[in-house]
C-alpha cells in the first residue's frame, strides 16, 4: 500500500520535500552573497551569485517535474532524484555553513 498525499506518491512527496529544503538553503546562500557582493564588488561573489540562482533555478525546476510526471525525469520510481536531492542538500547545507561563519 502506497503513501499518497494529494494525489502523489510516497517517493515524489519525499522528492519534493528535499527541494524545498534545497530552495531554502540556496535562498539563504543568495541572500548571503548578495550581501557580501554589497560590502566588497569581486568577482568571485558575483560567481557565486550565478552558482545558486543556477542550482536555484534546477530545483524549481525538478519540482515542477515532479509534479506533472516524475517519469519524465527517471524513467521509474524516483530514487535517482532522491539520491540526487540527497546529495545536493548535504552539499549546500555544508556550504551555507562554511559561508555563514566567514
Amino acid at each position: 500500500m502506497a503513501v499518497e498525499l494529494l494525489g502523489l506518491t510516497g517517493i515524489k512527496i519525499i522528492a519534493l520535500s528535499i527541494e524545498i529544503v534545497n530552495i531554502m538553503l540556496l535562498s539563504g546562500l543568495l541572500y548571503l552573497y548578495a550581501k557580501s557582493y554589497k560590502q566588497i564588488k569581486i568577482g568571485f561573489t558575483a560567481g557565486l551569485i550565478l552558482f545558486a540562482s543556477f542550482l536555484l533555478l534546477k530545483s524549481i525546476l525538478t519540482i515542477g517535474f515532479l509534479i506533472f510526471d516524475i517519469d519524465s525525469l527517471t524513467g521509474k520510481g524516483g530514487r535517482p532524484v532522491i539520491i540526487g536531492g540527497i546529495i545536493e542538500l548535504i552539499a549546500l547545507a555544508i556550504l551555507l555553513k562554511i559561508t555563514w561563519d566567514y
